[in-house]
């Protein structure tokens, strides 16, 4: 019996081991990735669409070299550089494929885990807000009904299944960011109201 938990452990050393050793190679491309896609978003929140996509081109690189380092290595979703730096990615990628009016797509070479992707869309309506409140304007005000509409379907889907904590701390940023969109809206509407009424008394 002695020998068994002995054989036992000597087995699971090895893969613990493993496993250190692939965060050890991995690590530094994640973080790589992760503060690109953080540039990615910064660049976003000033329209700059082309020099985004060449950051994307970069990080195509960083990924690709990630799953040679990995070597298909299931351990690399598990790890917690790397699923931070895939929901970072995610968030940057949504941003971008709103911009830019295309489909959102995650390339094949890119391993995402399902909970990575639902992070990353539900951290793009914070974007949509900080966008709705620079621009808060009567003549904007179509726009920002369009984020409140993406944001309201996110979060509309959210709710159709159960969700852990991480993803119910998702879905509760989400459900605030939809909020703060209905108040803009809300402040745009009452300040039109103000400005006619003001506008007719001068009359």
């Amino acid at each position: 019996m002695a020998k068994n938990m002995l054989n036992m452990l000597k087995k699971n050393i090895g893969k613990y081991q493993k496993k250190q050793d692939l965060e050890l190679r991995v690590q530094p491309r994640a973080n790589k990735i992760r503060t690109s896609s953080k540039q990615i978003t910064a660049l976003l929140r000033r329209n700059n669409i082309k020099q985004a996509k060449e950051l994307f081109v970069e990080i195509t690189r960083d990924w690709r070299s990630i799953n040679k380092a990995a070597n298909d290595s299931h351990d690399l979703l598990n790890l917690s550089c790397y699923k931070e730096a895939a929901e970072e990615y995610v968030e940057a990628l949504a941003y971008w494929s709103f911009l830019a009016s295309v489909d959102l797509s995650i390339p094949e070479f890119v391993r995402v885990d399902t909970e990575e992707v639902i992070s990353g869309i539900c951290d793009f309506t914070g974007e949509l807000v900080r966008r709705a409140i620079t621009e808060a304007s009567a003549e904007n005000i179509d726009k920002i009904i369009t984020y409140k509409k993406i944001t309201e379907d996110i979060v509309e889907e959210l709710t159709k299944i159960r969700l852990g904590k991480k993803m119910r701390s998702k879905y509760d940023d989400a459900e605030r960011n939809l909020k703060k969109l209905e108040n803009v809206i809300y402040d745009i509407k009452m300040k039109m109201i103000r400005n006619r009424s003001e506008g007719g008394a001068g009359e």
